[in-house]
């Protein structure tokens, strides 16, 4: 028969803007202050929540997000305009020693593999194509010549086995979903007043899905429920967000047998699902 836990729970009190899980047994935690214009990181082992550094900075204090996460090293860029989406720069940052062992500010991260990084250069004529070592920084060689190869690597790092292991959400549709789902999913939410679209999965004898509300003064509440299929009864009920001013949907994932739930946009909450 299988069991949900809870296994930790993390909170700076700031809004959570990202969750990045690794191959590797890291989650990477990204927070922004909207207000303040600061961008904090913070490192925790997935597994049970261990707290590898909190509140990190670089000397960008908000401008900068995370490409990847490869072993022990997460790579950080810069944007090359405020508030426009294109990236600049290559920061290296080990989380072990907890230092920034490398950068390149014009080079642009395209991915890693094998201890090698593939990344590029905008040129007039297009892009410069590049491989460099992933602990050094330094350029190994240039792959223009390799554009076929690259083009293939990029679509097998789309396709690896780390993002398969997620499950994503998938939205109700009483028309298209088989019986066993709507009957569920009617019978938990009868004398609910639903607004918006209704998300679920399933792993192993748990149904979960969560919904919106709207409140009597105009805001949202998200809730999620676990429905025990084998017990034939809700057994977990969380209120994901209250008064909130929009509706909110992507506020649980899972990742192999973690269940993740972020609350109140600020903490999340993290399960073992064990068949």
């Amino acid at each position: 028969m299988a069991s949900i836990k809870k296994i930790y729970s993390f909170s700076n009190k700031r809004n959570i803007w990202r969750l990045i899980p690794s191959e590797y047994g890291y989650l990477v935690i990204e927070e922004r202050d909207l207000k303040s214009k600061q961008v904090y990181f913070n490192c925790l082992k997935t597994e049970d929540g261990k707290v590898y550094f909190k509140d990190f900075q670089l000397e960008e204090k908000y401008w900068i997000g995370i490409e990847n996460i490869y072993k022990n090293m997460i790579f950080f860029h810069k944007f090359r305009k405020p508030d426009m989406p294109g990236h600049r720069g290559i920061y290296v940052f080990d989380i072990l020693s907890q230092k920034l062992i490398w950068q390149n500010d014009d080079l642009i991260f395209l991915l890693v593999k094998d201890d090698k990084i593939y990344a590029y250069q905008p040129t007039f004529e297009g892009r410069q194509y590049f491989l460099l070592d992933s602990i050094t920084g330094e350029i190994i060689k240039d792959l223009n010549a390799e554009l076929d190869e690259i083009n293939k690597l990029r679509e097998e790092s789309i396709r690896n086995d780390f993002v398969n292991s997620f499950l994503f959400l998938k939205t109700f549709n009483p028309n298209e979903a088989n019986s066993d789902v709507v009957e569920i999913i009617s019978r938990s939410l009868a004398d609910r007043k639903i607004l918006g679209s209704i998300k679920w999965l399933k792993l192993y004898d748990y149904f979960m899905f969560s919904f919106n509300e709207e409140n009597s003064n105009g805001t949202f509440s998200s809730y999620f429920k676990v429905f025990d299929i084998v017990k034939n009864k809700i057994v977990m009920n969380e209120t994901l967000n209250s008064k909130s001013k929009n509706l909110v949907f992507e506020s649980f994932f899972i990742s192999g047998e973690l269940l993740f739930l972020l609350v109140e946009k600020t903490k999340l909450v993290v399960y073992r699902i064990i068949q």
